[in-house]
Protein backbone atom coordinates (compact mmCIF):
# COMPACT_ATOMS: atom_id res chain seq x y z
CA UNK A 1 0.00 0.00 0.00
CA UNK A 2 1.30 3.26 -0.74
CA UNK A 3 0.92 6.70 0.88
CA UNK A 4 0.70 10.06 -0.86
CA UNK A 5 0.19 13.58 -0.02
CA UNK A 6 -1.48 15.17 -3.35
CA UNK A 7 -2.08 19.11 -3.29
CA UNK A 8 -4.29 20.23 -5.83
CA UNK A 9 -6.49 23.47 -6.48
CA UNK A 10 -9.99 22.99 -5.29
CA UNK A 11 -11.97 25.07 -8.13
CA UNK A 12 -14.87 24.49 -5.43
CA UNK A 13 -13.57 26.24 -2.56
CA UNK A 14 -11.13 28.57 -5.03
CA UNK A 15 -8.14 27.27 -2.91
CA UNK A 16 -5.14 25.28 -2.74
CA UNK A 17 -6.21 21.94 -1.00
CA UNK A 18 -4.18 18.61 0.35
CA UNK A 19 -5.48 14.87 0.90
CA UNK A 20 -3.54 12.10 2.47
CA UNK A 21 -4.05 8.97 -0.03
CA UNK A 22 -3.87 5.12 0.88
CA UNK A 23 -3.14 3.38 -2.95
CA UNK A 24 -2.85 -0.35 -3.75
CA UNK A 25 0.40 -0.80 -4.80
CA UNK A 26 1.92 -3.81 -7.57
CA UNK A 27 3.63 -6.45 -5.68
CA UNK A 28 0.96 -8.44 -4.34
CA UNK A 29 -0.45 -10.56 -7.24
CA UNK A 30 -3.81 -10.37 -5.68
CA UNK A 31 -3.75 -6.24 -6.56
CA UNK A 32 -3.12 -6.99 -9.89
CA UNK A 33 -7.17 -7.06 -10.97
CA UNK A 34 -8.21 -5.33 -13.65
CA UNK A 35 -11.41 -3.84 -12.43
CA UNK A 36 -10.87 -0.78 -10.56
CA UNK A 37 -9.99 -0.40 -6.82
CA UNK A 38 -12.89 0.35 -4.58
CA UNK A 39 -13.06 3.95 -2.81
CA UNK A 40 -13.72 5.24 0.90
CA UNK A 41 -13.73 8.83 1.41
CA UNK A 42 -12.45 9.03 5.23
CA UNK A 43 -13.54 12.30 7.20
CA UNK A 44 -11.88 13.75 10.16
CA UNK A 45 -13.31 15.23 12.97
CA UNK A 46 -13.94 18.97 14.71
CA UNK A 47 -10.49 20.37 15.82
CA UNK A 48 -8.25 17.90 12.75
CA UNK A 49 -7.06 17.47 9.54
CA UNK A 50 -6.71 15.03 6.74
CA UNK A 51 -3.81 13.56 9.26
CA UNK A 52 -6.08 12.66 12.13
CA UNK A 53 -7.08 8.84 11.10
CA UNK A 54 -3.37 8.23 9.61
CA UNK A 55 -2.01 9.56 13.33
CA UNK A 56 -4.22 8.17 15.58
CA UNK A 57 -5.75 4.77 13.62
CA UNK A 58 -4.60 1.75 11.96
CA UNK A 59 -5.96 2.37 8.88
CA UNK A 60 -2.80 2.06 6.73
CA UNK A 61 -2.27 -1.31 8.35
CA UNK A 62 -5.75 -2.77 8.14
CA UNK A 63 -5.96 -1.87 3.88
CA UNK A 64 -2.49 -2.11 3.17
CA UNK A 65 -3.25 -5.44 1.38
CA UNK A 66 -7.03 -4.38 0.30
CA UNK A 67 -7.85 -3.25 -3.31
CA UNK A 68 -9.26 -0.10 -1.74
CA UNK A 69 -8.56 3.80 -2.07
CA UNK A 70 -8.74 5.66 0.77
CA UNK A 71 -9.05 8.73 0.12
CA UNK A 72 -8.58 11.57 3.42
CA UNK A 73 -9.27 15.26 2.72
CA UNK A 74 -9.11 18.01 4.85
CA UNK A 75 -12.22 19.50 6.00
CA UNK A 76 -11.45 22.29 8.10
CA UNK A 77 -14.10 22.80 10.59
CA UNK A 78 -16.54 22.59 7.92
CA UNK A 79 -19.10 19.86 8.93
CA UNK A 80 -18.67 19.37 5.31
CA UNK A 81 -21.77 21.31 4.12
CA UNK A 82 -22.21 24.42 2.03
CA UNK A 83 -21.66 27.01 4.89
CA UNK A 84 -23.88 30.21 5.63
CA UNK A 85 -20.55 32.17 5.05
CA UNK A 86 -20.01 30.64 1.25
CA UNK A 87 -17.71 27.78 1.45
CA UNK A 88 -18.91 25.10 -0.06
CA UNK A 89 -17.91 22.29 1.29
CA UNK A 90 -20.32 19.52 0.54
CA UNK A 91 -19.38 20.18 -3.38
CA UNK A 92 -15.96 19.50 -2.80
CA UNK A 93 -16.39 16.37 -1.07
CA UNK A 94 -19.45 14.87 -2.81
CA UNK A 95 -18.57 15.95 -6.32
CA UNK A 96 -14.91 17.63 -6.63
CA UNK A 97 -13.39 14.57 -4.67
CA UNK A 98 -15.39 12.10 -6.90
CA UNK A 99 -14.69 13.33 -10.09
CA UNK A 100 -10.60 14.02 -9.26
CA UNK A 101 -10.45 10.03 -7.56
CA UNK A 102 -12.03 9.24 -10.93
CA UNK A 103 -9.41 11.39 -12.73
CA UNK A 104 -6.17 9.88 -11.54
CA UNK A 105 -6.96 6.80 -9.88
CA UNK A 106 -8.35 3.42 -11.13
CA UNK A 107 -11.39 2.90 -9.56
CA UNK A 108 -14.76 1.48 -9.92
CA UNK A 109 -17.32 2.79 -11.85
CA UNK A 110 -20.55 1.46 -9.52
CA UNK A 111 -21.72 2.91 -6.52
CA UNK A 112 -21.77 0.18 -4.64
CA UNK A 113 -17.93 0.36 -4.48
CA UNK A 114 -17.65 3.79 -3.11
CA UNK A 115 -17.92 4.56 0.93
CA UNK A 116 -17.86 8.14 2.38
CA UNK A 117 -16.93 7.34 6.18
CA UNK A 118 -16.30 9.80 8.66
CA UNK A 119 -15.50 10.23 12.96
CA UNK A 120 -17.83 12.55 14.94
CA UNK A 121 -18.29 15.97 12.56
CA UNK A 122 -16.88 13.81 10.26
CA UNK A 123 -19.69 10.85 11.21
CA UNK A 124 -22.23 13.68 10.70
CA UNK A 125 -20.77 14.75 6.93
CA UNK A 126 -20.63 11.15 5.78
CA UNK A 127 -24.44 10.71 6.40
CA UNK A 128 -25.24 14.64 4.84
CA UNK A 129 -23.57 14.30 1.81
CA UNK A 130 -24.59 10.44 1.52
CA UNK A 131 -28.25 11.36 1.80
CA UNK A 132 -27.97 14.33 -0.35
CA UNK A 133 -25.53 12.23 -3.27
CA UNK A 134 -27.23 8.38 -2.97
CA UNK A 135 -26.01 8.08 -6.90
CA UNK A 136 -22.35 8.67 -5.57
CA UNK A 137 -22.50 6.61 -2.74
CA UNK A 138 -23.85 2.98 -1.95
CA UNK A 139 -22.57 2.80 1.35
CA UNK A 140 -22.08 5.23 4.17
CA UNK A 141 -20.33 4.16 7.73
CA UNK A 142 -20.43 6.81 10.62
CA UNK A 143 -18.74 6.58 14.17
CA UNK A 144 -20.06 8.16 17.03
CA UNK A 145 -21.74 10.89 14.63
CA UNK A 146 -21.92 14.22 16.11
CA UNK A 147 -26.03 14.31 14.61
CA UNK A 148 -27.48 17.20 16.47
CA UNK A 149 -26.50 20.58 15.93
CA UNK A 150 -28.53 22.17 18.24
CA UNK A 151 -27.15 19.95 21.48
CA UNK A 152 -23.51 20.16 20.73
CA UNK A 153 -23.61 23.85 19.75
CA UNK A 154 -22.19 24.65 23.06
CA UNK A 155 -19.44 21.71 23.33
CA UNK A 156 -17.52 23.13 20.36
CA UNK A 157 -16.65 26.59 21.84
CA UNK A 158 -13.50 26.93 19.16
CA UNK A 159 -15.94 27.01 15.72
CA UNK A 160 -18.56 29.55 15.55
CA UNK A 161 -21.46 27.33 14.64
CA UNK A 162 -23.11 30.51 12.90
CA UNK A 163 -20.41 30.87 10.41
CA UNK A 164 -21.46 27.46 8.99
CA UNK A 165 -25.72 27.08 9.76
CA UNK A 166 -26.29 30.72 9.90
CA UNK A 167 -27.10 33.06 13.37
CA UNK A 168 -29.73 30.96 14.40
CA UNK A 169 -28.30 27.76 12.78
CA UNK A 170 -31.01 27.98 9.97
CA UNK A 171 -29.12 25.15 7.80
CA UNK A 172 -29.41 23.18 10.58
CA UNK A 173 -33.01 21.78 9.35
CA UNK A 174 -31.62 21.40 5.59
CA UNK A 175 -28.83 19.01 6.71
CA UNK A 176 -30.53 17.28 9.07
CA UNK A 177 -29.59 13.66 9.03
CA UNK A 178 -32.21 12.55 10.78
CA UNK A 179 -35.01 14.19 8.12
CA UNK A 180 -32.26 13.61 5.09
CA UNK A 181 -32.93 9.96 6.15
CA UNK A 182 -36.73 9.39 5.46
CA UNK A 183 -36.08 11.58 2.51
CA UNK A 184 -34.14 9.56 0.32
CA UNK A 185 -35.99 7.34 -2.23
CA UNK A 186 -36.22 3.58 -1.29
CA UNK A 187 -34.13 2.11 -4.24
CA UNK A 188 -31.03 4.87 -3.97
CA UNK A 189 -30.67 4.32 0.00
CA UNK A 190 -26.96 3.29 0.47
CA UNK A 191 -26.41 0.56 3.03
CA UNK A 192 -25.36 2.05 6.45
CA UNK A 193 -22.65 0.98 9.03
CA UNK A 194 -22.95 3.15 12.62
CA UNK A 195 -21.21 2.61 16.04
CA UNK A 196 -21.06 4.73 18.93
CA UNK A 197 -19.80 3.71 22.44
CA UNK A 198 -22.08 3.84 25.22
CA UNK A 199 -19.82 6.50 27.60
CA UNK A 200 -19.54 8.66 24.61
CA UNK A 201 -21.89 12.19 25.18
CA UNK A 202 -23.47 11.17 21.76
CA UNK A 203 -24.73 8.07 22.34
CA UNK A 204 -28.14 9.30 22.68
CA UNK A 205 -28.09 10.79 19.69
CA UNK A 206 -26.56 7.88 17.56
CA UNK A 207 -29.40 5.52 19.12
CA UNK A 208 -32.16 7.63 17.93
CA UNK A 209 -30.85 8.02 14.91
CA UNK A 210 -30.64 4.46 14.43
CA UNK A 211 -34.57 4.30 15.73
CA UNK A 212 -35.01 6.34 12.24
CA UNK A 213 -32.91 4.24 9.97
CA UNK A 214 -33.31 0.84 11.65
CA UNK A 215 -36.70 -0.53 9.22
CA UNK A 216 -36.02 1.74 6.17
CA UNK A 217 -32.19 1.09 5.81
CA UNK A 218 -29.99 -2.03 5.31
CA UNK A 219 -28.09 -0.69 8.53
CA UNK A 220 -25.25 -2.25 10.61
CA UNK A 221 -25.35 -0.97 14.01
CA UNK A 222 -22.02 -1.46 16.75
CA UNK A 223 -22.39 -0.57 19.85
CA UNK A 224 -20.34 -1.78 22.73
CA UNK A 225 -18.57 0.15 25.65
CA UNK A 226 -16.27 3.11 25.07
CA UNK A 227 -16.03 7.02 24.51
CA UNK A 228 -15.27 9.44 21.95
CA UNK A 229 -12.21 8.32 21.50
CA UNK A 230 -9.62 6.58 18.58
CA UNK A 231 -9.58 3.39 21.13
CA UNK A 232 -12.81 2.77 20.51
CA UNK A 233 -13.44 3.79 16.86
CA UNK A 234 -10.24 2.04 16.01
CA UNK A 235 -12.20 -1.42 16.88
CA UNK A 236 -14.90 -0.70 15.04
CA UNK A 237 -13.09 0.49 11.91
CA UNK A 238 -11.97 -3.25 10.98
CA UNK A 239 -15.51 -4.62 11.63
CA UNK A 240 -16.28 -1.73 8.97
CA UNK A 241 -14.08 -2.63 6.32
CA UNK A 242 -14.69 -6.16 6.65
CA UNK A 243 -18.48 -4.98 5.91
CA UNK A 244 -17.50 -3.06 2.99
CA UNK A 245 -14.99 -5.40 1.64
CA UNK A 246 -16.76 -8.76 2.56
CA UNK A 247 -16.49 -10.14 -0.85
CA UNK A 248 -12.87 -9.35 -1.16
CA UNK A 249 -12.08 -10.93 2.29
CA UNK A 250 -14.32 -13.89 1.39
CA UNK A 251 -12.15 -14.19 -2.06
CA UNK A 252 -8.02 -14.04 0.31
CA UNK A 253 -7.69 -10.61 0.61
CA UNK A 254 -5.95 -10.42 3.74
CA UNK A 255 -6.35 -7.72 6.41
CA UNK A 256 -4.38 -6.28 9.16
CA UNK A 257 -0.85 -6.27 10.94
CA UNK A 258 -0.55 -10.44 10.61
CA UNK A 259 -2.20 -10.16 7.47
CA UNK A 260 -4.92 -12.45 8.01
CA UNK A 261 -6.51 -11.35 11.34
CA UNK A 262 -9.81 -11.68 9.29
CA UNK A 263 -9.48 -15.25 8.01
Amino acid sequence: MAWATVSFRSETLNMPVEAEVLIPQPGYKHLSQSTGFKVIILLHGANNDRSEWLLKSQIHDMVRELPVIVFMPSGKNSFYINTWNGYRYMDFVSCEIPSFIRNHFRVSDKKEDWLIAGESMGGYGALVNGFLHPDTFGNIAQFSGALNIHEIRDALPGIRMENLFGPNLEKAATYDPYALADKVPNEKRPRLFMCCGNEDMLYAANRRFFGVVRNGYDVRASWGIGGHEFQYWNEKLKEMLVWFMEEEVSEGFMMGRNGNDFH
